[in-house]
Order: structure tokens, then C-alpha cells, then sequence
């Protein structure tokens, strides 16, 4: 006898999968945004804890246009950067993730689309 309750509807199935394709595109989005980018031949850091830190300096770059500060790049080297050198990354870096974002959303709209 054929116990049709653990029978799983071609619905059931779809939704799965297409759960499991919207899974995974985020977790290539976040891949991606913390990939790191090259700024005016600068390697930059773009994980969660590098776009925050570069966010803060960024603010003090606004608040003291004089400032100057150590950072530290990816591959363990210090640089000197001042205030508009730090918001030149700082956009780079928000376009690069804001990027990341628009591809995941036009993927996103495909998969919805068929």
C-alpha cells in the first residue's frame, strides 16, 4: 500500500527549489561583497568589519578635512591616508557592495520571471 502522505507536491517541490536558488544567490552576494576590491592600486578590504571601520573613518574624514590616518590594507602593508583619499575608498567601497546587491536583484528577478 502507498502511504500518500509523504507524498511531495510538484508545488511543494518548486518552492523548495526556488527557496534553495534564492539561498544560494544570497550566499554568493555575500561572496562577493567581501571579495575586497582595488582602489587606485590599493587592495581594500570589503568584509562587514572592514566596511564599518572604513565607514567611521570615513565620517572623520567629514568631520576634520586635515585628517591623516594609518590603515591597514589586506595584505598586511600600512599606508598613509588623508581625508580624501579615505572617501575616495569609501565610495568605491559602498559602490562595490551596492553592486553586489543589483546583480542579486536582477537574478532574483529571472528567477521570479521563470
Amino acid at each position: 500500500m502507498i502511504d500518500w502522505s509523504l507524498m511531495i507536491a510538484p508545488e511543494t517541490r518548486a518552492a523548495e527549489a526556488r527557496a534553495a536558488a534564492r539561498a544560494a544567490l544570497k550566499t554568493r552576494r555575500d561572496a562577493e561583497i567581501a571579495a575586497g576590491i582595488l582602489c587606485e592600486g590599493l587592495p581594500v578590504a570589503t568584509d562587514d568589519v572592514s566596511q564599518a571601520r572604513l565607514a567611521g573613518a570615513a565620517l572623520a574624514a567629514l568631520m576634520d578635512p586635515d585628517l591623516r590616518l594609518g590603515w591597514k590594507l589586506p595584505d598586511g602593508r600600512f599606508v598613509t591616508l588623508d581625508g580624501a583619499q579615505v572617501l575616495t575608498l569609501a565610495r568605491a567601497v559602498r559602490a562595490h557592495v551596492q553592486a553586489c546587491f543589483d546583480r542579486e536583484a536582477a537574478a532574483l528577478a529571472q528567477l521570479d520571471a521563470g
